[in-house]
């Protein structure tokens, strides 16, 4: 909650800056989902509005458990560090291993406001997987110059697919971090693209 209450703040500027920059509030806005203290604050400053929220998740390797980190969509009610949300569990109902590009999307978890906000409907989570994420990294790096952390690759790869579907429109995405950290991993990994 501390966290949360803390990030509030970008989203209400984010809010009032969006607003003060084109008049109008965005027709949607995009942030990526783990435990999702970051995304939670981010979407206090649009929950009285009427906005699309999605949170995204990571998808990682695919569906099955053990290869990805979506606790929102494949989770089912559990106790996990003290709280009750929905959770990745194994067959003896304990915290599943997960996985994510991401090292910091990959818990089995997601806070219990999210559980809320899934379960009321009023935010849409929704998964988005390791190679998009890659390709979200790289591009918003090559045409905007902004190298984004692998956790905000899921929402920008998201964010892309989603303003392609609604064909027009706005689309604000929260990049909760910055890509300096997962640089060396990306180009060990994927190269330069």
């Amino acid at each position: 909650m501390m966290v949360r209450d803390f990030q509030s703040v970008v989203g209400i500027e984010a809010r009032e800056q969006f607003v003060d920059m084109t008049g109008h509030l965005p027709d949607a806005v995009v942030a990526c989902v783990g435990g999702g203290s970051n995304s939670a604050g981010f979407f206090a400053g649009f929950l009285n509005d009427p906005v699309d929220i999605y949170g995204v998740e990571p998808l990682g390797r695919g569906p099955k458990l053990g290869d990805h980190a979506a606790s929102l969509q494949y989770g089912s009610e559990g106790i996990m560090h003290g709280f009750k949300s929905l959770m990745l569990k194994d067959e003896n109902g304990d915290p599943a291993p997960v996985y994510s590009v991401s090292s910091g999307l990959d818990y089995p978890s997601s806070g219990p406001e999210h559980a809320f906000l899934h379960d009321l409907g009023r935010v849409t989570y929704d998964v988005i997987d390791d190679n998009d994420s890659i390709d979200a990294f790289f591009e918003l790096s090559r045409m905007e110059g902004i190298i984004p952390a692998l956790e905000s690759a899921h929402a920008v790869a998201y964010g892309m697919k989603l303003a392609k579907k609604m064909g027009k429109g706005s689309v604000l995405i929260n990049l909760s971090g910055r890509g300096d950290k997962d640089m060396d991993y990306v180009i060990e990994k994927y190269g330069i693209r």
